[in-house]
């Protein structure tokens, strides 16, 4: 997934847990929802951090993102 992708992903499923919140047996769902809401937007926040990264760093992140721009290692 891309960052935009996690982003967006990430806006859909804190809609889904708020909609589950008001509902006396979704209260648990609607944690775990929560929980992985939060999990792509951390995701969404590190590739917009990386998108600024330069130089060894970028190329590190391009590998980590599996763009095969790099090795990862930040050696080319």
């Amino acid at each position: 997934m891309t960052g935009p992708e996690h982003y967006r992903r990430a806006g859909e499923l804190a809609a889904e847990a708020h909609r589950l919140l008001g509902q006396g047996d979704g209260q648990a769902t609607a944690g775990g929802w929560a929980a992985v809401a939060q999990t792509h937007a951390v995701l969404a926040l590190a590739a917009a951090t990386a998108a600024g990264a330069s130089g060894a760093d970028s190329r590190a992140w391009a590998g980590a993102a599996g763009t095969g721009f790099g090795s990862g290692r930040g050696d080319h």
